[in-house]
């Protein structure tokens, strides 16, 4: 099963016969109350042996969930679940900052522009996380607020960009690994995206869990008891106050961390909005319908999206949990589960649903979008003047990049 090619022909069953049943060692009785998922699960297990060991500065702690017992007579039950490893976020922050590579962190946003040479007119150019509006509004609101008595250290703002992907840690067996990395968009891209650049700070491996309709709740509520213990009080103090670092020009600054993307696929997303998976609302930042979806590229779809934008609603949320841990209703359906983030950073102004960016990883490069858009692009070539229609269609794409926002 895990021998040759991936997908098994008429050479890799000639093999099997071949070489395993015909062989003169095998005994058919060896195969009795035989079991494949006991089997991969035997394989899983390391008996102990080999047990990862991790640098000074992690952490290990067990992640306590309330489950609901679906009767409205029986209290929810507890239970531990152990093995989140963890690196605080204030220890890699302050690591990221005092290592060389810091020497390239931009610490002050700006605006970069290109200046036509024939014309002269001038045009923006976002390319950096550091020329963001997000990055420009969130230094501006930081320069407004009041400082640290007797401080007057140059505030600077570290920006965090978060990614998590659960992986099959092999073809076989059913191991997996939840990583967690953190990169600072402090760096620029071209440097932070180089394989061999170490810009990236492996900070978590988040505990996983199976998909059910109750595995899912537990899993929603995993996740975001493994953020509760990353968003510390030390890292919440940090927020708020500030961390005074010096950087590598020698200079003490007071550091504030501010989160300003996330990366994952639609699942994880899922799980960080916490909103249903493909519900009548599918999308982690606004609230455009599923019934809207042949909308999609018009100016009215862009403008719904801009004025429809999610909102956490407190108020709601704890309305359902009291539907599910205390009136014994199911968790499937459109029940809400509450958000690590907006728990420790919401008082703070800090909207958990911005943060979700599109991976192009998963959405674009290996994600059924790509697959569809590859068919699409050979049913016009199929089509009389295929080879027209394909040009047309980039010639509609381009006109619409030209075009300003409606």
């Amino acid at each position: 099963m895990n021998s040759g090619s991936h997908q098994k022909s008429e050479a890799e069953v000639s093999r099997l016969v071949k070489e395993v049943i015909q062989a003169e060692d095998f005994n058919p009785r060896d195969l009795d109350g035989f079991s494949v998922r006991r089997s991969l699960r035997v394989l899983d297990d390391s008996g102990g042996k080999g047990t990862a060991t991790f640098p000074d500065g992690w952490l290990e702690t067990n992640i306590t969930l309330d489950i609901p017992t679906k009767s409205t007579d029986e209290p929810s039950r507890s239970f531990s679940i152990p093995g989140f490893h963890y690196r605080p976020l204030v220890g890699a922050i302050r690591s990221a900052f005092a290592d060389a590579q810091a020497s390239a962190f931009h610490l002050l946003p700006f605006k970069r522009l290109w200046k036509d040479p024939l014309d002269g007119h001038e045009e923006r150019i976002f390319d950096e996380l550091y020329t963001s509006d997000s990055w420009l509004e969130a230094q501006d609101e930081l320069q407004r607020q009041p400082r640290e008595p007797g401080c007057s250290l140059e505030r600077v703002i570290a920006g965090l960009m978060l990614f998590s992907d659960a992986t099959h840690l092999a073809t076989f067996g059913t191991a997996k690994a939840w990583p967690l990395y953190l990169y600072f968009g402090n760096l620029t891209k071209y440097a932070r995206s180089a394989p061999k650049s170490g810009a990236c700070h492996l900070v978590g491996f988040l505990p996983s869990s199976g998909m059910a309709a109750l595995h899912t709740h537990c899993r929603r509520e995993l996740f975001h008891g493994c953020w509760r213990h990353l968003l510390d009080t030390e890292f919440l103090h940090a927020y708020r106050h500030g961390l005074v670092i010096q950087c590598p020009d020698g200079v003490l600054r007071r550091v504030f961390p501010r989160i300003f993307t996330y990366s994952a696929d639609y699942p994880e997303k899922v799980l960080i909005a916490t909103i249903k998976d493909m519900g009548s609302c599918p999308c982690p930042r606004c609230l455009m319908r599923k019934s809207s979806f042949d909308l999609l590229g018009m100016c009215r779809d862009m403008r719904d999206r801009l004025n429809n934008l999610r909102t956490y609603c407190l108020e709601r949320v704890m309305e359902a949990r009291m539907f599910i841990y205390k009136s014994g209703n199911t968790v499937d359906g459109s029940k809400v589960q509450t958000n690590a983030f907006v728990d420790k950073l919401g008082p703070l102004g800090f909207d958990a649903f911005r943060i979700l960016v599109v991976d192009f990883m998963h959405e674009c490069e290996l994600g059924t979008w790509k697959a569809l858009f590859t068919h699409l692009i050979r049913l016009l070539y199929s089509l009389p003047g295929g080879d027209s229609l394909v040009a047309r269609l980039d010639h509609r794409c381009v006109s619409r990049a030209a075009l300003s926002p409606c």
